[in-house]
């Protein structure tokens, strides 16, 4: 087991394969390891195809290592996937809207002022 690496240790590592469940990695000194999907961000992740790519590098922290010295890793404290989990959680005021709600020239006067207000709190 290579001692090189801790439990709570952030390394680089490049991404050498993706499948449905997770991201297997490697470190510079050819270490693997796994990233699962439910360690990429805490909201859900659709398509794991559409956040990591094979050759693609990250940072990730160590959360285990297993008695053949691989890697478990996550990505949750990766500033780059807390920033797309925020820019994902934005939502249109449009999609506020409620279908029974009847549109018109007279509503949407009277509406786009509060749209303007909810959309500078977000």
């Amino acid at each position: 087991m290579n001692n090189q690496y801790k439990v709570g240790q952030h390394v680089k590592v490049r991404v050498t394969g993706v499948q449905p469940y997770g991201a297997f990695v490697e470190t510079p000194d050819n270490t693997e390891g796994l990233i699962h999907i439910s360690e990429v961000m805490d909201d859900y992740v659709h398509n794991i195809k559409k956040l990591l790519s094979e050759g693609q590098i990250v940072k990730a922290k160590i959360l285990s290592i297993d008695h053949e010295g691989k890697l478990n890793l996550s990505l949750k404290d990766n500033d780059y996937f807390k920033n797309y989990e925020r820019k994902k959680s934005k939502r249109s005021v449009l999609e506020e809207i409620e279908e029974t709600e009847v549109y018109g020239f007279q509503t949407l006067k009277e509406r786009l002022p509060k749209w303007v207000k909810q959309s500078k709190q977000q």
